[in-house]
C-alpha cells in the first residue's frame, strides 16, 4: 500500500492527495533552472567546520579528542535566552564527522532545486566529510559532481542526472542507500540530513524500518521540509508522521537565516 494512497490498492499509478501528487514515475534530465552563479546569499553561510583551537576557554577541554556539541550548546543558549562563551563539550571520534545529505529531487520538490543546490554546493566544497545523494524513485551519489568548480558541477548535473522530476519511494531508496553506503558512512558521529516534502508513493512499513535503521546507527537526523513555511502547515502525510518519530529536528530551511542556523548545528562556523 502506498504511503499516501487513500485507497490502499498498492499499484504503481500516481497517487493524488489534495493538490499534491506522489508517484513512482521515472525521472528525466534537465537543461536549465539551477542558478548559473552562486547566489549572493550564500556568502552569509559559514565556510568551514569550526576550528576548536579558537573556541577553547581557560579550563575547557583541550586536544583533538574534544569538540563542541553545537546542538546541546544552542539548546543551552535557548534556555538561557542569550548566547555566551558557555559551550557543551563532547569527546570526538577521530577525523571529521560525516554528514550525509539525502536530497529529494522528485517532481513535488522540483521548484526547490534551485534553492538547495547552491547551499549543498557550499557544504560539500567546505568539508570533505559531506556526502550528497539525490533520490526520487532511484538513488544517485552526487558528491563528486559537487566537488567540481561551480559551473562544471552545474553542467555535470545537467548532463549526468536523470532523477529530476521523478516519483518518490522514500523508504525503498533509503533502504537502498543503507545497503550500498551504510557500512562506509553510518556511525555514531554521523549526521543524516534529509531534504524532502514527504510526498511518497512507497510502503510505510519500509520507510518505518529504514528510518529506524538510520536513527539507530547515527548521531542525529535533521529533516528539511520547505512546505513548513506554508500557513497552516501540518505534517499529515504518512511519511512525515513516520519521520517525526526518528528525527531530532524538522525545519523549513527556506531562508538564508534558517540555513545559516542549520550550518551552525552541523558544526560549521567562522
Amino acid at each position: 500500500m502506498g504511503l499516501d494512497d487513500p485507497d490502499g490498492d498498492g499499484d504503481d499509478r500516481d497517487v493524488e492527495v489534495g493538490r499534491a501528487r506522489a508517484s513512482r514515475g521515472h525521472g528525466h534530465m534537465i537543461n536549465a533552472g539551477l542558478p548559473s552563479e552562486l547566489p549572493e546569499w550564500t556568502r552569509r553561510l559559514p565556510e568551514r567546520r569550526t576550528d576548536l583551537s579558537h573556541l577553547v576557554r581557560k579550563g575547557a577541554p583541550r586536544g583533538s579528542r574534544w569538540r563542541v556539541d553545537w546542538p546541546k550548546t544552542i539548546r543551552r543558549w535557548s534556555r538561557r535566552g542569550y548566547a555566551d562563551a558557555s559551550l557543551v563539550w563532547e569527546r570526538s571520534l577521530r577525523g571529521p564527522s560525516p554528514i550525509v545529505v539525502l536530497w529529494d529531487v522528485s517532481g513535488s520538490m522540483a521548484s526547490y532545486a534551485a534553492w538547495y543546490f547552491p547551499w549543498l554546493y557550499r557544504l560539500v566544497t567546505a568539508e570533505s566529510a559531506v556526502h550528497v545523494f539525490a533520490f526520487g524513485t532511484a538513488l544517485a551519489d552526487l558528491t563528486d559532481r559537487f566537488r567540481k568548480p561551480y559551473r562544471e558541477a552545474l553542467q555535470a548535473l545537467y548532463e549526468e542526472t536523470d532523477l529530476w522530476g521523478s516519483g518518490t519511494a522514500i523508504g525503498d531508496t533509503f533502504q537502498d542507500w543503507i545497503t550500498r553506503y551504510g557500512r562506509r558512512l553510518l556511525g555514531p558521529a554521523t549526521t543524516v540530513l534529509v531534504i524532502s516534502d514527504g510526498w511518497d508513493a512507497g510502503n510505510p512499513e519500509t520507510l518505518q524500518d529504514a528510518m529506524h535503521r538510520l536513527a539507530s546507527r547515527t548521531r542525529r537526523i535533521e529533516w528539511i521540509n520547505p512546505l513548513m513555511v506554508t500557513e497552516g502547515f501540518e505534517p499529515k502525510t504518512r511519511a512525515l508522521r513516520i519521520a517525526r518519530q526518528f528525527t531530532d529536528n524538522m525545519s523549513a530551511g527556506a531562508s538564508p537565516e534558517e540555513l545559516v542556523r542549520l550550518n551552525w548545528r552541523l558544526g560549521f562556523g567562522r
